[in-house]
């Protein structure tokens, strides 16, 4: 179990660094023949930050493990819909934009019943197992083409509205920088350590920030060598088979390792895939969304987010069911309604409330809801 444990560490770990390869080496190919950031944007790191999970969603597929697949694809969005954004909520409240509510969410929330439309077969076909063939596969295909074209025609015309706007050159200042006595008496002032009780003494805080100053100018250092890096097209092209052989082995050890983790502990590989895979593979995602809402910037990783579950939910799994049938029985009725139901949530509440907010006390029902889902999840079993 130890063996199956590690390839499944070692491979989600392989994936999120194939992913980020890859989307580097083809964001700077891409400008390389100068196709617009708006394209770049809306393709390559749209696509590139869920190549994960669609690469584990093709990979189960391949393998004719095909309860990995839809559960990872499930258990991803609803953690990302649930505990990411509930997380964001607590941390720092934010109002969700015009264009997120008229937009996005009602997309996201059509990209859900679609998904639950196509897998639910018992349900909706009468059927006596729940799989998504190749036809449902092809219809959730057809929804992310018509997506992308939508996403990108909406897109130039905001660009437009935005560059014949007057814009305002003005300088910001910080606090910092207009008072640098206040940051003189800042640091001059004694620290006291985590825990132990003890002062530090304003020479061993100056010695502080000296040695954490010089650590981020040898990251800085090290940054701007790999930026220089990504502007020669070899490096850029190496980066992309790097990365996509990264994914092809990270895809295959994450497969194994859930298949033989699930066999061996009695888990079923639905089970495995809602849980393990799918918080695995999501996790920088909420890394990523917390570092963004701790910087204000608590839209961009909302946006994000909603994107990534519309890919997950369109294309992974249209891409994979066209491969082969997707059968999934241990992923039922309660998995897609939770799903269908996060998104609901998201696109209402902030209908609802005052300034479209999703504040601390919606963040908690979020993450409450996430963790009551994952109860009821193990214990089906």
């Amino acid at each position: 179990m130890i063996h199956d444990i590690i390839f499944l560490i070692l491979g989600l770990v392989l994936l999120v660094a194939g992913a980020n390869f890859v989307t580097d080496g083809a964001v700077a190919v891409a400008r390389r023949f100068k196709v617009s950031n708006l394209i770049i944007g809306l393709t390559v790191v749209a696509l590139g930050s869920s190549m994960p999970d669609i690469v584990v969603c093709v990979e189960s597929a391949i393998e004719q493990k095909t309860a990995l697949a839809v559960g990872e694809v499930i258990g991803a969005n609803i953690f990302d819909l649930l505990l990411a954004v509930g997380v964001m909520g607590i941390i720092r409240p934010w109002s969700v934009s015009s264009v997120m509510r008229k937009q996005d969410l009602p997309i996201l929330f059509i990209s859900c019943i679609a998904l639950w439309l196509a897998g639910d077969t018992v349900l909706f076909d009468g059927q006596l197992h729940n799989v998504i063939d190749r036809s449902s596969g092809t219809m959730l295909l057809i929804i992310f083409i018509f997506y992308m074209w939508f996403m990108i025609i909406s897109s130039r015309k905001a660009t437009g509205l935005i560059a014949s706007a007057p814009t305002s050159t003005a300088p910001t200042v910080t606090a910092s920088e207009s008072d640098p006595a206040a940051v003189q008496a800042s640091a001059a002032t004694s620290v006291s350590t985590a825990g132990s009780g003890q002062s530090v003494s304003p020479r061993s805080a100056h010695a502080g920030i000296a040695v954490s100053h010089s650590f981020r100018a040898e990251i800085s250092a090290v940054e701007n060598r790999y930026n220089a890096l990504t502007g020669k097209q070899w490096f850029c092209w190496l980066l992309i088979a790097c990365g996509l052989g990264m994914l092809v082995v990270g895809g295959n050890w994450v497969v194994d390792g859930a298949s033989g983790l699930a066999l061996k502990v009695g888990m079923s590989q639905g089970l495995v895939a809602l849980t393990v895979v799918a918080i695995g593979n999501s996790l920088p995602d909420i890394v990523t969304s917390v570092t963004a809402t701790l910087k204000g910037a608590n839209g961009i990783a909302f946006g994000n987010l909603v994107g990534a579950c519309i890919i997950n939910a369109l294309l992974a799994l249209g891409i994979s069911s066209a491969i082969t049938p997707l059968s999934a029985d241990t992923i039922g009725f309660v998995d897609y309604i939770t799903l269908v139901g996060a998104a609901a949530l998201l696109w209402i509440v902030p209908l609802l409330t005052p300034k479209h907010r999703i504040g601390r006390l919606f963040g908690m029902v979020l993450c409450l809801l996430y963790a009551a889902y994952m109860v009821f999840t193990v214990i089906r079993g």
